[in-house]
């Protein structure tokens, strides 16, 4: 970990009501009509430079320049915004996309990036990993079924193969 910063909170909300009462910005509970902004996965697996799945785009800074924008929308429209509703993509490291969730037979996970296939699954190059049965609560069987039938209805979806995450937004 290389720096934690510590927010305080207090100051801020002092600070953010000094604001609202600057630029006449009113509570948002009083709004008769209301918009509701949402974020789509501003978190910083996808948006600092460092990070896991960040989404550098052609520039190589699309997430951080999209944010400066996003930031600078959210100021100039705050007396019009009522509400911010962020989703987060949330994962646990057991997961079908994550490489621990499969082994092949010489017991290895798939790294990163792996495109798994229904064929793939058919023929045992990648089966359901029995060591995290238990942690699932699942028998190997059902895992083993479960890791079938999902990459079987991602083909009949016209889908992408399952793809192989490195870990991320983590729970």
């Amino acid at each position: 970990m290389g720096q934690v910063w510590r927010v305080p909170y207090q100051e801020r909300a002092e600070e953010a009501k000094k604001w609202a009462t600057q630029y006449k910005i009113e509570t948002a509970s009083q709004d008769r009509f209301r918009i509701c902004l949402l974020l789509v996965d501003v978190q910083n697996t996808f948006c600092i430079p460092e990070f896991e799945l960040y989404v550098g785009g052609r520039s190589g800074t699309g997430a951080v320049d999209d944010n400066r924008r996003l930031c600078e929308f959210i100021y100039r429209n705050l007396d019009v915004i009522t509400q911010i509703c962020p989703t987060m993509d949330t994962h646990q490291s057991m997961q079908i996309f994550h490489s621990i969730f499969l082994v092949n037979e010489r017991g290895e996970h798939p790294t990163p990036f792996t495109l798994i296939s229904i064929e793939d699954v058919e023929k045992g190059v990648w089966k359901f990993n029995p060591k995290v049965a238990a942690g699932l609560n699942i028998d190997v069987d059902y895992g083993q079924k479960f890791l079938h039938y999902y990459t079987q209805q991602l083909q009949a979806g016209g889908k992408y193969d399952l793809t192989i995450w490195p870990y991320h937004a983590m729970l």
